[in-house]
């Protein structure tokens, strides 16, 4: 199963019991390239500071910046790791069980666990862009939560008066066809019949209410 890495599998193992069999792993990432620039600049700030705060070991040498090829490669590293930490944002998962749906699942503390008893079936949506922005920036309601990183699809579903949005660059057929057929073994013939309005995807073209 693409994308059941050891981190799905460990969950998976925890939640079997409670949730049943794994079915689909829907995939998230965004890439935030736009922010290589400003870390590479934060970096060379925090050596430049650093710079002018370490004292100079000798009065024989030159002074502040005295070796150049040191400073630019501890400014680099600086800011590569400053954009490394966005990372812990750009992939997202959400996995589709017999028993409902989990994402954020890398914390017990974070996880999000939905039955599928708690999800209003006829409001699963599969949502898309004519301009390949993210469907979810369109999206508006009360009560809004996103689980994934973004993209240019997206699922939307209602459970637990709260709208939740999955965004990814993934076809979204596939998750909802996941979504049906865990329904389906679960035995929950008529909210498989309220899902069949998900597919095709909707195409947003401006902002849209979800409420």
């Amino acid at each position: 199963m693409r994308g059941r890495n050891w981190l799905v599998r460990r969950v998976e193992r925890r939640l079997e019991p409670e949730l049943g069999q794994l079915r689909y792993v829907a995939s998230s990432r965004r890439i935030f390239w736009k922010a290589l620039i400003p870390c590479l600049v934060v970096g060379f700030v925090f050596g430049t500071i650093a710079e002018f705060v370490s004292p100079i070991r000798s009065t024989r040498e030159a002074g502040h910046f005295n070796d150049p090829v040191l400073f630019v490669t501890a400014s680099v590293l600086t800011g590569l790791l400053l954009w490394g930490m966005t990372f812990l944002g750009s992939f997202r998962k959400l996995l589709v069980f017999d028993g409902g749906m989990v994402a954020k699942y890398s914390q017990k503390q974070t996880q999000v666990l939905i039955p599928w008893s708690d999800i209003a079936p006829g409001s699963l949506k599969a949502l898309t862009t004519a301009d390949g922005s993210d469907p979810d920036r369109r999206l508006v309601a009360r009560q809004k939560v996103s689980l994934g990183a973004g993209g240019r699809n997206a699922l939307v579903f209602q459970a637990r008066e709260t709208f939740w949005v999955f965004a990814s660059d993934e076809d979204p057929r596939p998750l909802v066809m996941a979504v049906q057929e865990s329904l389906r073994q679960a035995g929950m013939a008529d909210a498989v019949r309220a899902t069949s309005g998900a597919l095709p995807a909707v195409v947003l073209t401006g902002r849209t209410t979800l409420d």
